[in-house]
């Protein structure tokens, strides 16, 4: 009896040793196959279109609009890009002007109208702000040339967007955000941080100013006494001075990132 089950446990026993080798086998090649796997990659969507070189021009809203096939009361423009309203356009218009406008743009010898976009917004934010009449949203092929949308498109060059567009404010700007007092005050959530913000991040602004040896009030707003404080720190560290305060001199300020 005994010697019959021997072979019967020597099978048993070669049975386990060849599944645990095959599960080895199969853990190993699941091991080394994970090892394989490739970091995924990510693609950030451009923003401008290359500069051209364009210079402003005087708007010539009769051979525009004769080109267009319809009256323009254009307002900025270079050679081959303008932007404006139809005269039709103007007519829903509320008397302090249209909400939206049209970007022009000379292809060969026919003025078009690639896309209409809100004159609140930078031509950076293209994708949400701008649309084609009868197909749906902006393109990059549809946005001025990075350099000619800060000619034509004033939202560009205004002091909340030119970290974002790269466009030079205007001295005038720069002025009413030094001295222009405020008739209210709003809640920062994000950069940059602009006359009459209020909030945390203000407080912390004004903690590092008054370290640095500025004389600010500690009250966690953004009044016109904190924009010439912040336009003279910006001066001394040799940032772009604009009274307001964008990431540039947040990290200048600050060793800590902004909240949010």
């Amino acid at each position: 009896m005994l010697k019959r089950l021997v072979p019967i446990a020597l099978l048993i026993l070669t049975a386990c040793g060849g599944s645990s080798a095959s599960t080895n086998s199969t853990t190993a090649s699941v091991v080394a196959s994970s090892t394989t796997l490739s970091a995924p990659t990510t693609t950030v969507a451009e923003l401008f279109n290359p500069a051209s070189g364009e210079k402003a021009v005087d708007c010539d809203n009769k051979a525009v609009g004769a080109s267009y096939g319809e009256k323009v009361k254009l307002e900025f423009c270079t050679a081959t890009w303008a932007m404006g309203d139809t005269d039709q356009d103007t007519w829903n218009c509320p008397k302090e002007g249209c909400a939206q406008t049209r970007l022009y743009h000379l292809v060969g010898d026919k003025w078009t109208s690639p896309a209409i976009c809100k004159r609140d917004k930078p031509l950076t934010r293209f994708a949400l702000s701008c649309y084609v009449p009868n197909a749906g949203p902006a393109t990059l092929a549809e946005i001025p040339p990075k350099d000619v949308a800060c000619i034509i498109w004033q939202t560009n060059k205004s002091l909340t967007y030119v970290e974002e567009t790269g466009c030079t404010p205007s001295k005038a700007d720069i002025n009413v955000s030094l001295s222009a007092e405020c008739t209210g005050y709003f809640a920062a959530v994000s950069l940059p941080l602009e006359k009459c913000d209020t909030g945390g991040a203000v407080t912390v602004m004004q903690k590092q100013l008054r370290a640095a040896g500025y004389s600010v009030s500690v009250d966690g707003y953004f009044g016109p006494a904190l924009a010439k404080a912040v336009f003279a720190f910006q001066g001394k560290k040799g940032l772009q001075q604009l009274g307001i305060i964008d990431s540039a001199t947040w990290d200048a300020l600050s060793p800590k990132a902004f909240p949010g």
